[in-house]
């Protein structure tokens, strides 16, 4: 499907949305933009632009949903912008990568992690949290593999 589409289409971005966008929703939905170029081959050696916008200022609250409870959102939405239109490269926001049908089409592939950024109590909860879905997922096949004791 994706060499279908870089044959006919260049793609020219990519922007990872918040995890939370549509909580209000059924259904659990990763988010992403995706802009294209339409009717133009994807040129060998292009670099597309990759935005990690998953943090839009917005905090989820019991009864109004998610809300911009800091006034954050016009600040962050600037920046967003400003970098997109000028393809700016900022680090833990947005790269620059070439793609291929057979690359990854997200940020998150291509974006740097700056282990020193991560506290410890970050570190701890992540933990905590794996732990606990690894107990909750234990008698699902693909977890017991390897568990016989052997």
């Amino acid at each position: 499907m994706e060499r279908r589409i870089l044959d006919g289409h260049t793609l020219e971005a990519v922007m990872s949305m918040p995890i939370e966008l549509f909580h209000n929703s059924k259904t659990t939905v990763v988010t992403c933009i995706m802009v294209f170029t339409a009717k133009q081959p994807h040129p060998t050696g292009k670099k597309t632009w990759f935005g990690y916008w998953r943090d839009d200022g917005y905090v989820k609250t019991k009864h109004r949903g998610r809300i911009d409870a800091f006034d954050r959102w016009t600040t962050i939405r600037n920046i967003w912008v400003s970098t997109y239109r000028s393809r700016e490269v900022v680090p833990g926001l947005s790269v620059l990568q070439e793609v291929k049908s057979d690359s990854e089409w997200c940020a998150e592939a291509y974006l740097d992690v700056d282990y020193e950024a991560v506290s410890e109590s970050e570190l701890l909860t992540a933990t905590k949290r794996l732990l606990l879905h690894q107990v909750m997922t234990i008698n699902e096949p693909s977890v017991m593999e390897g568990m016989d004791g052997d």
